[in-house]
């Protein structure tokens, strides 16, 4: 564990000095200031442990200087404990008022300043601790409430509808042997579970993405190849809308990034665009290369996004789908996770649409190069 950070503030040097002796002997990290102002600069360079403050002083009282350190929010829970040459109730009863939590007399005893010092930073440390573990557990509260939602209702919904088709089929409403059964009833059924396979996959990864349970391992990646594996992978929704996929990236670039997170934001996003972009549509990705970053681009002739519904898009903590241009359904989570997955990568996903128009979603990753 980190040595603890003391900062303290005394109009005498000699008074510092002697505090930098007993702590830093003690194992504390020091930091010692005579102005007032400058114990600022100090606690925004870093946040310490504990403040040791005097109370009387040329320029400012030290209840006067905790008031001031009390009203930043960001500073509120550091411990404050006074030195002082005289503690009378009055005195004491000030300094609790204003938000300290002790008090040490002058001259020091080096063994009840350290105990004191001691307990206050095991006590915040140990209520750091304590908010720290409470704000994972709501975040995991939170995921597992998320995760409910989306698997009650938006896995529900591709599960059921096969679940019927097949009941059709049993029942003898739906009769295999009809030319009609090999077209309509065997895609819809194929997009059905593909559509439950695509949630469940971005659910998982969601899931190991916000509970940090998943690992970057960057590596070469061949871009074109991986596209060409995504349209490989998607060919039976965009053959179905007769949309034509063009692969532009060419054979030369290379990019840094982890394989899985990169397969997954291009599936997404690829999805997406098929899902938005009409029958007899064009979809196609581009790549341009710079020094040190390579943008992919996923270009669509689609629906295009209003300025209103981007911001939802790109706000992870909102729960936004809309319907296909063929009634197709979406939960906004695949969205979600590609941002994750980018940032994870170095960059930032971004969306350039026009109404009517069709919609561009791009980002960077680093170039690859022989000394990765």
């Amino acid at each position: 564990m980190e040595k603890p950070y003391i900062v303290a503030v005394d109009d005498e040097q000699l008074n510092l000095e002697l505090l930098r002796f007993i702590l830093e002997r003690n194992e504390y990290q020091f930091e010692g200031t005579s102005d007032d102002e400058y114990l600022f600069e100090l606690l925004e360079q870093r946040k310490p442990d504990l403040i040791l403050l005097d109370v009387i002083m040329p320029k400012i009282e030290g209840f006067e200087l905790c008031e001031k350190i009390k009203s930043v929010k960001k500073f509120q829970n550091i411990p404050v404990i006074f030195l002082t040459g005289k503690v009378n109730v009055k005195d004491k009863v000030r300094g609790f008022e204003v938000g300290g939590v002790d008090y040490v007399t002058k001259p020091f005893n080096e063994q009840e300043l350290i105990a004191r010092i001691q307990t206050h930073v095991e006590l915040i440390r140990a209520k750091n601790q304590i908010e720290e573990q409470a704000k994972n557990l709501r975040q995991s509260n939170d995921l597992k409430d998320r995760m409910f939602s989306i698997i009650g209702h938006d896995l529900r919904s591709p599960l059921s509808a096969a679940k019927l088709k097949m009941d059709f089929i049993m029942r003898g409403i739906i009769d295999p042997k009809d030319d009609k059964f090999l077209g309509e009833t065997v895609y819809d059924l194929l997009k059905t579970m593909d559509e439950a396979l695509n949630l469940l996959q971005n659910l998982l990864g969601w899931a190991k993405s916000e509970s940090n349970q998943i690992q970057m391992i960057p590596e070469k990646l061949d871009l074109s190849d991986l596209v060409e594996q995504t349209f490989r992978l998607l060919k039976l929704g965009s053959d179905h809308k007769q949309i034509e996929m063009r692969n532009n990236v060419t054979t030369d670039v290379f990019a840094f990034a982890d394989n899985n997170m990169i397969k997954t934001v291009l599936r997404n996003i690829l999805s997406n665009a098929i899902k938005f972009t009409p029958v007899e549509g064009v979809i196609q990705i581009n790549a341009k290369p710079g020094k040190n970053k390579v943008t992919i681009e996923i270009e669509d002739n689609g629906n295009g996004i209003s300025k209103e519904d981007i911001k939802k898009i790109l706000n992870p903590n909102e729960h936004f789908s809309k319907l296909g241009t063929e009634k197709e359904p979406g939960t906004g989570l695949g969205l979600v996770l590609c941002q994750n997955f980018v940032q994870k990568n170095g960059g930032v996903l971004k969306i350039k649409s026009e109404l009517g128009k069709g919609s561009t979603f791009y980002f960077e990753l680093p170039v690859y190069s022989e000394q990765d």
